[in-house]
């Protein structure tokens, strides 16, 4: 029941706030906390075992749902025990990985996953499409964000929602990436948490 009242927070959040706010130092976490109400969530990229849920219950607390990257938490193995750890003992919303194994663990436990993947040539995007009705994940994240043909390419065969964030400097970069159609974009730049994304000229 306290997943599902996530997901329901986490989708209400996303249509009102278009900003996903990426943690990667504890010091960030009460900032995030300070500018919610322009955030929709929080990707965690900081902690380790023994200091994650209290960041998770934290951030969670004040109604912002944890997006846990799991791979970025010091000390924790992602085998089925971790994946079984997260479930029961840290209790995020949901979880980012780059790696299909993860995907699949967590899919299996009925852990809600963002599918990170870097464009880095034609090839991975190439690969992505051609796989797209396949993927498992319930969000992809596009890194970088600076690449708006082929989100607009990606977004039009995908079935599930796309996600954008890397080299994200100013709120101009924020808005081109929404205006191809992205349902959120994330970033670790604090100054563009102070404010809705869509309303900074």
């Amino acid at each position: 029941m306290v997943q599902y009242n996530l997901r329901k927070l986490f989708e209400e959040r996303l249509n009102n706030h278009k900003l996903i706010a990426a943690i990667k130092e504890p010091k960030s976490i009460e900032k995030a906390i300070k500018y919610k109400e322009n955030i929709s969530a929080v990707i965690l990229m900081t902690g380790n075992v023994l200091t994650v849920k209290e960041y998770v219950d934290v951030l969670q607390k004040a109604g912002l749902p944890v997006i846990l990257h799991v791979e970025k938490i010091g000390g924790l193995a992602v085998d089925d025990y971790g994946i079984e750890f997260i479930k029961k003992n840290v209790k995020p919303f949901a979880i980012v990985t780059t790696k299909s194994s993860i995907i699949k663990k967590a899919k299996s436990k009925g852990i809600f996953v963002i599918q990170r993947v870097f464009l880095i040539d034609t090839e991975v995007y190439n690969n992505l499409v051609d796989n797209i009705e396949h993927i498992q994940s319930d969000i992809i994240e596009i890194m970088p964000s600076r690449a708006p043909d082929f989100l607009q390419r990606l977004i039009k065969v995908s079935p599930i929602p796309i996600i954008t964030g890397g080299l994200l400097t100013n709120s101009h970069d924020a808005k081109e990436a929404l205006a191809h159609g992205v349902s959120a974009v994330t970033t670790s730049n604090t100054d563009l948490w102070k404010s809705d994304i869509m309303d900074i000229n």
